[in-house]
């Protein structure tokens, strides 16, 4: 083997590796973030700042405490923290304030996860409310579960798209159904999820945060690659099945991204029915 196709084999790895673990967290982060500007912005445009805070005073300090706890794990010091206080100066709803040492490793593989820690816990809290609340949550997650682990490694990208699909259609169908319309717990659920959804998102600043400390994810991957390249074995024994024990993660991010888009739909028409009455002009939702 030359030594430029050994480099390109190890990049290889580790860059298929990074994609199937984490793209997926920053795609959908990112995405939801969009759409929940979309919803803020139709609330503060009809009903001024403190319109946004029909969502946001629940969202933001489950947002805040994703921070916050992995802030905890990887031993940052919390200098100041704010669940929720909005400041219509800088449009911050909350906020949280850490310091850590640049050369400990540790702390700096902490900055990743600190960034995503509100995709991670509002994830979380949105299953929990999936599961608790909706009925027969837990046989349709069971399946979708058994449906994700069933991929192999050697599958196609179509695949996953495919399972899926398949989950979506079964979270809207399991949610949203005439039963469910007459039951108290489907519209706890309906609003509790639209104010988490709305937050399990990553702002810039928290991707800018999150790749300070990508090289400390980065470095473990490409030293075991190496390690395994120069044994003459593959990476595919050891990450066999990535994609598919994060299919439950990535079913969460449906989730979350099913009830974004159903926030946004409510919100909007909400909002834009008060601002056409009151200013007789179609609220614009992208300014």
């Amino acid at each position: 083997m030359s030594f430029l196709i050994f480099i390109k084999d190890l990049l290889l790895a580790t860059l298929a590796q990074m994609a199937s673990l984490f793209l997926g967290i920053f795609i959908f982060g990112l995405l939801i973030q969009f759409i929940s500007q979309l919803s803020f912005k139709s609330l503060g445009n009809a009903f001024g700042p403190g319109g946004t805070y029909l969502v946001a005073w629940l969202g933001t300090p489950v947002h805040e405490l994703g921070h916050a706890l992995f802030c905890l794990i990887f031993g940052h010091k919390i200098e100041e923290i704010r669940f929720f206080k909005p400041d219509k100066d800088t449009g911050t709803l909350g906020f949280v304030y850490h310091t850590w040492n640049p050369k400990n490793p540790w702390h700096v593989l902490g900055n990743f996860f600190i960034g995503i820690g509100p995709v991670v816990l509002g994830c979380a809290v949105l299953f929990a409310l999936f599961y608790f609340l909706i009925p027969g949550s837990s046989r349709v997650w069971d399946s979708i579960i058994v449906s994700v682990n069933s991929i192999g490694s050697s599958a196609s990208i179509g695949s996953y798209f495919t399972v899926f699909e398949d989950a979506t259609l079964s979270i809207i169908k399991l949610i949203f159904n005439f039963a469910n319309l007459s039951t108290w717990q489907f519209w706890v659920f309906l609003y509790l999820s639209i104010c988490i959804a709305s937050n399990v998102r990553l702002s810039w600043a928290d991707v800018k945060g999150s790749f300070s400390g990508f090289g400390c994810v980065v470095l473990p991957f490409i030293i075991l690659n190496l390690i395994l390249l120069l044994a003459g074995r593959t990476t595919d024994n050891v990450f066999p099945y990535t994609a598919s024990v994060l299919g439950g993660i990535y079913s969460l991010l449906i989730l979350a991204l099913i009830m974004v888009l159903i926030g946004f739909v409510l919100i909007y028409l909400f909002s834009a029915t008060y601002y056409r009455l009151r200013y007789k002009i179609i609220l614009n939702p992208f300014k």
